[in-house]
């Protein structure tokens, strides 16, 4: 059971608002720093990096840890690589995604593997544009059959030059232990004269346990 928690820990705090079918162009990044606290008294951070090495590769970090209200915590760091499925420049964009990486809590290491497969498409609601994405993957454990599978669905719209809204929905499953999540922000950047800085406010509640809202902020950078 030990070794499932620090799963489920590690992709509850992995959810990737970041990442997607969309690649970065070349010698561009992104970076993400995000605090999370919860009704609960858990309390997290992570640290999200992706660099376009190529226009058609992209590579990255993931890394994070949970603390818990009786002093225990859990943390993760992933590797991973992204490349295009097919063309970019349709309106449906596919990418698939490699990576390498562990969970751990306490003296108990979870190495795992992780495949993944992204879609997403832009659309226009009147004058506003949105984007829209599902992204599926498997982290594979090293040591034994608990794999862990997770689909992950989100809704954007930009409401004008410096204020977006989303809502994502998290999936995440391991053996029968299954958790579930819908996760509302708001994305604005703070300052006119730095587009490329943008701050992200929301909440986290799992479906079922309206005890279990964590709020989040995340600190968001292009560069």
């Amino acid at each position: 059971m030990l070794r499932i928690l620090v799963f489920l820990f590690s992709v509850l705090l992995a959810h990737s608002a970041f990442a997607g079918a969309w690649l970065r162009e070349k010698e561009t990044g992104f970076s993400s720093l995000t605090v999370s606290g919860s009704m609960v008294r858990e309390f997290g951070q992570t640290t999200y990096l992706e660099y376009g090495v190529r226009d058609d590769v992209t590579l990255g970090a993931d890394v994070g840890f949970l603390a818990l209200p009786d002093g225990s915590r859990s943390d993760y760091a992933t590797l991973f690589i992204r490349r295009p499925i097919g063309v970019q420049d349709g309106p449906n964009v596919w990418a698939y995604e490699l990576g390498i990486g562990a969970g751990w809590t306490g003296e108990t290491v979870n190495p795992y593997l992780r495949t993944g497969i992204s879609w997403g498409r832009g659309f226009t609601l009147g004058k506003r544009g949105g984007w829209m994405g599902v992204d599926a993957a498997i982290q594979w454990d090293v040591y034994d059959t608990n794999h862990l599978i997770k689909l992950d669905s989100t809704v954007g719209m930009n409401f004008n030059d410096r204020f977006s809204g989303m809502v994502q929905i998290f999936h995440a499953r391991v053996n029968d232990t299954a958790i579930t999540s819908i996760a509302p922000s708001i994305i604005f950047r703070p300052l006119k004269n730095k587009p490329h800085i943008r701050l992200k406010v929301g909440t986290e509640t799992q479906i079922g346990s309206s005890k279990a809202t964590t709020f989040k902020v995340s600190f968001w950078r292009d560069f």
